[in-house]
């Protein structure tokens, strides 16, 4: 992916020396400011761990477009690549909409040792990242019973392609698989595609232009009538697994949950994917596998006034309040936090309606969606600033409630605040609210950064970056004066 400024170009033909370089010191810092407002950095997890315990490598991307795109993470020797996990936090602040993208790859080593991760650099979204290796030390299991098995979800995959897949005579075969053959409207359902080879396959398979197969593949996959999340694989992800006593390793390239719109039957075709065979002495020829095409059933939603309106999925409600005891002309925090699995991109909180009682002001928003195995999961928090005018006892689930379809109860339900609030202090009914009570975050919204970092890294990045301008603009004025002084 070219960088935004690769085209830009600056004509400098007519421009004096001095201007030339203005123009030149102008190009630098833009590209300076370009790469502070996107930021990519790589974690490395902890160094010393347990057998039944993950190694984790981690690409941190800030302030990115989404979706991003990113190399295919290092191998280590001796350790196996397990399931990637997709974490995605985004916060409305003040209007403006910050993003953070953590994308973790996890290792599992077969056994207890000392681990190598050589040094290695990540192309992400166009940059370079070098991030130095590691030694990773791994102990005793915490868990003395402990073996490498599939995590619960993957052994229901794998479970549905035996039965289904388990005949199939060829020591290789494509699957394309569903765990639900009937969903509601608005209900997600997973589909994955994997290449599944056998260990004791005869001839050697190779796989042949997998980029542009898969990408003509996902052309014919993706149903229209859909919101998709996808788990984004980069590159295959290999598990041995065992397929009515055959053992075989599953090449995963393609996985994401669908939510449909309509009550369309959602409708995948056969796909192929191409693979180079050898074997033995004979001429090397290609062989094409095919997944069985796939449907699944759209019932509508139950009759009800907000249907087509509300999210679908198995939800629970968190709150907290930054005071328990409030007194009126003081205001308060209240978080209304919706936590499970669903569409969260169709999780949305009215606003609470100010009355005589409370002022109420727009909340602001913050979603973090988790995708790994094969569950799309997450959590949005809304945060709203009350400002109490009443004395008196108050039950908030007058204010906070959120209706959505179970999809477990099959039937609507409705998350309600549980708080009960005794507000303290003179009536203020009669009386103007000073603009100083708004507390300390709209204060300072229009003049705090919002950018999503821990503090300590914040204050760094601040100073580094004023530092690195006040250089620049001193290179700046030393290149225009120069000149005139030695002429």
């Amino acid at each position: 992916m070219s960088h935004p400024f690769a085209r830009t170009r600056i004509r400098c033909q007519r421009l004096g020396r001095p201007g030339r370089r203005l123009a030149l010191c102008a190009a630098v810092l833009l590209a300076v400011l370009s790469a502070q407002a996107q930021e990519s950095t790589v974690e490395l997890g902890k160094k010393t761990i347990a057998l039944d315990e993950p190694f984790a490598i981690t690409l941190v991307i800030r302030n990115a477009q989404q979706p991003s795109t990113y190399s295919p993470f290092p191998e280590v020797k001796g350790m196996q690549k397990r399931d990637v996990v997709l974490v995605t936090t985004r916060e409305n602040v003040a209007g403006k909409q910050l993003a953070v993208q953590r994308v973790t790859q996890n290792y599992m080593a077969t056994q207890e040792g000392t681990y190598t991760l050589p040094d290695f650099a990540m192309t992400i979204n166009g940059r370079e990242v070098r991030t130095k290796g590691t030694a990773v030390a791994v102990g005793p299991p915490v868990d003395p019973d402990y073996k490498l098995l599939l995590d619960s979800t993957l052994a229901k995959e794998i479970s549905a392609v035996a039965a289904e897949y388990g005949d199939v005579k060829d020591d290789a075969f494509l699957a394309f698989s569903i765990d639900k053959p009937t969903v509601y409207v608005g209900e997600g359902f997973t589909a994955s595609l994997a290449l599944y080879i056998a260990d004791n396959s005869r001839a050697s398979l190779e796989s042949y232009r997998p980029g542009e197969q898969i990408a003509e593949i996902l052309k014919q996959i993706k149903p229209d009538n859909c919101w998709e999340e996808d788990f984004r694989i980069r590159e295959f992800q290999s598990f041995p697994v065992t397929i009515k006593g055959r053992r075989y390793t599953q090449y995963k390239m393609y996985q994401a949950t669908f939510y449909p719109f309509n009550t369309d039957t959602v409708r995948f075709g056969q796909v192929g994917f191409t693979m180079r065979v050898k074997q033995g002495n004979r001429k090397e020829r290609y062989q094409t596998f095919y997944a069985y095409p796939k449907t699944v059933t759209v019932n509508p939603l139950p009759p009800h006034p907000l249907r087509g309106k509300v999210a679908v999925g198995t939800f629970r409600l968190e709150e907290a309040v930054s005071r328990k005891r409030p007194v009126t002309g003081r205001g308060l925090y209240h978080q209304f936090k919706i936590v499970g699995e669903g569409n969260f991109s169709a999780v949305n909180l009215s606003p609470p309606v100010s009355d005589m009682a409370f002022e109420f002001f727009p909340p602001e928003s913050k979603l973090s969606l988790n995708l790994t195995g094969r569950r799309v999961t997450g959590e949005k928090l809304f945060q709203t600033y009350a400002l109490p005018k009443e004395p008196g006892r108050y039950e908030w689930k007058k204010y906070f409630r959120w209706v959505y379809f179970n999809t477990e109860k099959r039937a609507y339900d409705t998350l309600r605040s549980g708080l009960v609030l005794m507000v303290n202090g003179q009536s203020l009914r009669n009386q103007g609210i000073s603009a100083n009570e708004l507390g300390p975050v709209y204060e300072r919204m229009n003049t705090d950064d919002n950018t999503l970092r821990p503090l300590a890294e914040k204050d760094r990045l601040r100073w580094g970056a004023n530092i690195l301008v006040g250089v620049m603009m001193a290179i700046t004025l030393v290149l225009i004066l120069w000149p005139n002084r030695k002429s």
